[in-house]
């Protein structure tokens, strides 16, 4: 019956991944807490929130992809504090040069 419907046509809104080209909007590093890490990626809660227009897409929190921390990490650890650079993409802001503490 239903053979090939919706293929195709997945959630994709848009750009989306660690590749798109981006603008870096903080000059020094900035602290947050992490708030979930799925394996490649997760979210980080900034200490202080960021002012941009983007800044409300995932509830104020920036997207971290494993290929964005340093010092020889592979994860975060939800609940815990971290530093990083905040940037802008197609997609959202996220945080970049993560260290965890």
């Amino acid at each position: 019956k239903d053979k090939g419907k919706g293929k195709g046509k997945g959630k994709r809104k848009g750009p989306s991944g660690p590749d798109l080209p981006r603008t870096r909007l903080t000059s020094e590093p900035v602290t947050g807490e992490v708030r979930d890490w799925k394996g490649k990626y997760g979210f980080i809660q900034p200490t202080v929130p960021v002012e941009h227009p983007m800044a409300t897409k995932h509830q104020g929190c920036l997207y971290v992809s494993i290929s964005d921390l340093v010092g020889g990490i592979a994860q975060l650890t939800p609940g815990s504090l971290c530093q990083f650079h905040v940037f802008s993409d197609a997609s959202g802001l996220g945080a970049e040069e993560c260290m965890g503490s």
